[in-house]
């Protein structure tokens, strides 16, 4: 392409040196040879001093044409270099290129069985093409969420990848898990449908479905998962959007504070259980948990142990149904 556009360039620049060398020989006579407007010695003089400007503009222009002139020679001479080391190179470089392309896929088919790049068919059978293919798909699946046809889709991907980012950059650490997790089963229809990535498999606590930024993973694929992923585990993906490092370090905050509160319970009352104590205070308690609960018809929790559980007439002071709205519009 670069030697045809340079000598199209150098085409265009002699086109319009002509056009400018013709306006200046048609302006050469009425501005190099202005004549007085009266035949005193003031008017001679202004008429000298315009004629001597026009004559000197005349110089000038001359000069500007012979460099335009000698500019389009150059683009020429150069295009006519380019193709000249282009088929040089082509001459000389390329049977050294194939050799080392050889070798590299030689010692790479020795080590691993595969090329290291593919042989030029229509699919890539190189360990440099899988690994682009790889690539191309993650991308595909890291915007294929986004419903870029409706404002909802553009919220998501500007909040994702701006205010809730860091939860954003912890989904991707769950999904790089994911990759190398065995039957972490990837739902790409599910993912559509809720506006985030939903594994089916993949890491995470037994018995629960757990969300980081726009990833859910290990959401089961029993008959009540849907309806989890939809109107739970997504209340948690656009918390991580709409309230971003405020959601995730209060979240982690609240996980910490139950802790503790639900083992110092245990130490007042050890006949109780302790993991459930804890769970409680520190998963079931937490105001993010009882918005997501009492979004999916879910609250109480019947996992929940009553002795540190919300006590009922405190729902609608822990976010819901106060604004049980808040969200509506985006899900």
């Amino acid at each position: 392409m670069a030697p045809e556009w340079l000598t199209s360039a150098a085409a265009d620049i002699e086109s319009i040196g002509s056009s400018v060398t013709a306006a200046h020989l048609a302006a050469a006579s009425p501005t190099g040879g202005i004549a007085a407007a009266a035949a005193d010695e003031v008017s001679q003089a202004v008429a000298a001093l315009f004629a001597s400007y026009g004559r000197d503009y005349q110089a000038l222009s001359t000069r500007a044409s012979a460099f335009g002139r000698q500019f389009a020679q150059a683009l020429n001479s150069a295009a006519g270099s380019y193709a000249a080391a282009d088929a040089t190179s082509a001459v000389l470089l390329q049977p050294l290129q194939r050799n080392l392309l050889d070798a590299a896929n030689a010692a790479s088919e020795a080590a691993i069985g595969r090329p290291l790049v593919g042989t030029g068919s229509a699919v890539g059978t190189g360990v440099a093409d899988a690994a682009i293919y790889d690539a191309n798909l993650l991308i595909q699946r890291e915007f294929g969420i986004y419903n870029f046809n409706d404002w909802r889709g553009w919220a998501a991907f500007l909040l994702d990848y701006t205010w809730g980012f860091p939860g954003t950059a912890l989904g991707y650490g769950v999904q790089v898990v994911n990759a190398f997790y065995p039957n972490s089963n990837y739902d790409p229809a599910l993912s559509a449908l809720a506006g985030s990535h939903v594994y089916r498999g993949g890491i995470g606590l037994p018995g629960f479905a757990t969300t980081m930024g726009n990833v859910t993973t290990h959401l089961g694929t029993g008959p009540g998962a849907t309806d989890v992923m939809l109107n739970h585990e997504e209340v948690h993906v656009w918390q991580n959007r709409l309230f971003g490092p405020l959601f995730s370090t209060s979240y982690a905050g609240w996980l910490v504070g139950g802790y503790v509160v639900g083992t110092g319970y245990w130490l007042l009352h050890p006949n109780e259980d302790w993991f459930s104590l804890v769970e409680t205070a520190a998963y079931y308690d937490n105001p993010w948990e009882v918005w997501a609960y009492a979004n999916d018809n879910n609250w109480p929790p019947p996992g929940a142990n009553p002795a540190l559980l919300w006590p009922a007439w405190t729902d609608p002071v822990l976010l819901y149904p106060a604004r049980a709205d808040l969200l509506a519009p985006f899900m």
